[in-house]
């Protein structure tokens, strides 16, 4: 049997330089962008609640560079200490769509798509259920041309009637 020592290094030799010589398809380096901390400030409308609220989403590349996996935290949602989301989003080449799927300590896990846009806008959309009926979620983001700054709109329907509205303003 060979030690370990000479096996994992012949491996490291080997595997790394083909995945390194690749350049990343145009729309997953196009997720760069969101590569950073994000600090920002906003607002929260859910029937009769409005808060302002406060907001930080740290956003940093997959290990295999291919996605990006962020955390998300809003302070000042009535009733909420802090939300707190766990995203990580991928580009699907087949489809030529982008997901965001995310898992928040509200217990929502959801799968948005967005189209790859030509512009700095971009919308993703979930589509679900909640007790029962219809539930769209739609988030708006536009970033700004040197990619420091994101204005952000997330709505929410409930058999097509909006049932909230969070607006964000980011910068890095």
């Amino acid at each position: 049997m060979k030690p370990l020592t000479k096996i994992i290094p012949a491996l490291c030799v080997a595997l790394p330089v083909t995945a390194v010589a690749e350049p990343l398809p145009k729309p997953v380096a196009d997720m760069e962008c969101l590569v950073g901390t994000w600090k920002g400030a906003g607002s929260f409308a859910a029937g009769k609640d409005n808060a302002k609220i406060n907001a930080t989403w740290a956003c940093k590349r997959t290990p295999s560079k291919f996605g990006v996996s962020c955390s998300f935290q809003v302070t000042g949602i009535p009733g909420v200490p802090i939300y707190d989301e766990a995203d990580l989003m991928g580009y699907e080449p087949n489809t030529n769509v982008y997901h965001w799927y995310s898992v928040t300590n509200a217990g929502e896990t959801h799968d948005h798509v967005a189209k790859v846009p030509d512009g700095s806008k971009l919308q993703f959309v979930f589509n679900g259920v909640q007790e029962g009926k219809p539930y769209k979620e739609v988030i708006d983001l536009e970033f700004s041309n040197d990619s420091k700054s994101i204005n952000g709109k997330s709505e929410t329907f409930v058999a097509g009637a909006s049932t909230s509205v969070l607006l964000l303003s980011l910068r890095k």
